[in-house]
């Protein structure tokens, strides 16, 4: 009532200057009675001002942000952020990193990887398994026996319960080896049903399940991709599921197509992706529509493990999963009914480790290989009477090759660490798999360019040939390089790792009618760190400049002063990012159409 009488008495442009005079002492009493003095009214107008700029402001931002759709809505909600969020903030800490994470294997993981995982190296000949198209019986049996099909689940159910860090060097070991065994190995730790039943199964999908995938009863694959959904697996397009009730049971009638799906043609059960939908709402809200997975073994009435699939040279297993109107009870719902349509949030967690961790240790594989063995191969091949490790040429592609082995080695170690430490980092997980493959594709490159012949001529003497053919698989599967890299990380990243994104974008999202005020207090926070960037960036870069000129000729001989001077252009890149990233913000919607400019 008091901001409306304030409003009522206040005097129009157009009245004359004695009519102000007039009105002026009139309008004081009037409010000195209700209690309101000079400073309360100058502060009722300040607020009013504010409000009316803030639901501006608010509204033209609503304008400019592209409405979110639920599934987008749920990646923002999944995984979690750590390092990533630092890189945003502008001032990431190397120290922190040190003392939080540490990759170690226990004296079990040492051993396994030192008697087992030797032991099955010994059985496989890349090449023999690359002109056969399948490893040996025996080392089936070997793997099925020794439990590298159950690293990740848990002891109490039979499984080896090993880390992230030993899955990773066991999968590293077989990359240098044989990629077959390395893609074989990692589904069913990585993207197999078997992680998800563990975080998602109901008690009697454990007990009957894990068990027969601890040893080797059964061979896990996960059915997601299909004709028309590649990088947008989640899409779904061809699978999809109908909630219906037979015979007094509720359950799913599903029609699915999937294709280039590893292990599919020797898997005994199979993860199938749907989107379901419930018209009668026969669900009754235990669960809903929406991305739902359910868990069919082989043999199930309807279900077609179709036929094998060849990827380039590539020797292991991968097909096709099809199913035309498949019956499909509850009990058959990853989760029970509850979990309908929370496939998407098993997805994404799962895929944070799978994807960042499989796929980089086969390029830890490679990069191991070439590094050691083409490095080796140079000094004993002459030409010219001289060793061919003498050459400018072949110095630079193996100094470039060490590089490239080295940050992948480094990452994959801390991205090991970071999942044993119970975190699932979406973002992370991306940039893990874009980089490290992509490093590693340019490893065998380079070792191949140094090899010549003995790298093209196939044979059980080329120990990269084989692998130079399967890095293109490596490269396209759970989601391509050139889309990884051009929208998916810096997309998804902005938003999610952001310190002041995503609670900005949740307020113009919301119709509660204090959001505009909590847009207000974001949109205040985030100019703040718009020029608290902007400040770092000029300062650091002057820094690092007046450091480069003024560092003496043995500055990088102490060890200690080299890890600052990194940590300094760190910060300083950092810096850079932040503020790019935070100017970026400014296309709005956009943005998500500017792939070339979130690529780089």
């Amino acid at each position: 009532n008091l901001h409306t009488s304030v409003e009522l008495q206040r005097p129009r442009l157009d009245d004359t200057r004695q009519h102000t005079r007039t009105r002026g002492p009139m309008r004081a009493a009037i409010l000195a009675q209700r209690g309101a003095g000079p400073s309360h009214i100058t502060q009722l107008c300040g607020r009013n001002s504010r409000g009316f700029l803030t639901g501006a402001a608010y509204k033209l931002a609503q304008k400019a942000m592209p409405k979110m759709s639920e599934t987008e809505k749920v990646a923002l909600g999944c995984g979690t952020v750590g390092f990533d969020r630092d890189i945003f903030s502008g001032s990431p800490s190397l120290n922190h990193l040190l003392e939080t994470y540490k990759p170690t294997l226990s004296a079990e993981e040492q051993s396994f990887l030192a008697v087992e995982c030797e032991e099955l190296c010994k059985m496989l000949k890349d090449h023999e398994v690359a002109i056969d198209k399948d490893m040996p019986a025996e080392a089936w049996d070997y793997m099925r026996d020794k439990g590298f099909f159950s690293m990740k689940i848990p002891k109490e159910w039979g499984g080896k319960g090993f880390s992230t860090m030993a899955v990773s060097s066991v999968l590293a070991k077989l990359g240098t080896h044989c990629f077959d065994a390395n893609a074989t190995v990692a589904v069913p730790n990585s993207l197999g049903p078997g992680e998800l039943l563990v975080r998602y199964g109901t008690d009697e999908q454990k007990g009957y399940f894990l068990p027969r995938l601890a040893d080797g009863t059964l061979i896990p694959c996960f059915g997601l991709t299909g004709p028309h959904s590649g990088s947008d697996a989640t899409s779904l397009i061809g699978s999809y599921g109908t909630v219906e009730r037979r015979n007094g049971e509720l359950g799913v009638r599903a029609t699915f197509r999937k294709r280039y799906i590893t292990l599919a043609p020797v898997a005994g059960v199979v993860g199938v992706g749907l989107d379901l939908k419930d018209p009668e709402g026969l669900l009754g809200g235990t669960g809903s529509e929406g991305f739902t997975v359910a868990l069919l073994e082989r043999g199930h009435e309807g279900l077609r493990m179709g036929p094998r699939h060849m990827p380039l040279n590539a020797a292991f297993m991968n097909g096709t999963v099809e199913g035309d109107d498949v019956w499909i009870p509850m009990t058959s719902i990853l989760g029970g009914q509850q979990r309908c349509g929370f496939g998407w949030h098993m997805f994404v967690e799962a895929l944070a480790e799978g994807r960042g961790v499989s796929l980089p240790a086969g390029a830890v594989g490679a990069a191991r290989t070439v590094s050691a063995a083409v490095g080796a191969y140079s000094r004993i091949r002459k030409q010219f009477r001289v060793p061919i490790a003498e050459f400018g040429g072949i110095q630079e592609a193996l100094a470039r090759a060490g590089r490239e082995s080295y940050a992948t080695i480094a990452g994959v170690e801390l991205m090991n660490a970071i999942v044993d430490n119970h975190e699932a980092p979406m973002v992370l997980s991306s940039i893990m798999k874009q980089s490290c493959t992509e490093r590693g594709r340019r490893v065998v490159q380079d070792g191949m360019d140094i090899l010549g012949g003995a790298g093209i001529s196939r044979g059980e003497m080329n120990f990269v040939g084989n692998m130079y053919m399967s890095m293109p698989v490596a490269i396209t599967v759970e989601g391509a390089n050139i889309m990884t890299r051009s929208f998916q990380i810096i997309g998804q990243g902005l938003t999610r790792c952001h310190p002041h994104m995503l609670p900005l974008i949740a307020s113009l999202q919301s119709s509660e009618p204090d959001a505009p005020a909590k847009f207000r207090a974001q949109f205040v926070k985030m100019l703040g760190h718009v020029f608290s960037n902007l400040g770092y960036s000029l300062t650091r870069g002057v820094a690092a400049t007046l450091s480069t000129a003024t560092r003496s000729s043995n500055a990088y001989k102490d060890g200690d002063k080299l890890i600052a001077h990194h940590e300094a252009q760190l910060l300083r890149l950092s810096a850079n990012f932040a503020f790019a990233s935070d100017l970026a913000l400014l296309l709005g919607g956009r943005l998500k159409f500017e792939e070339l400019l979130m690529g780089r």
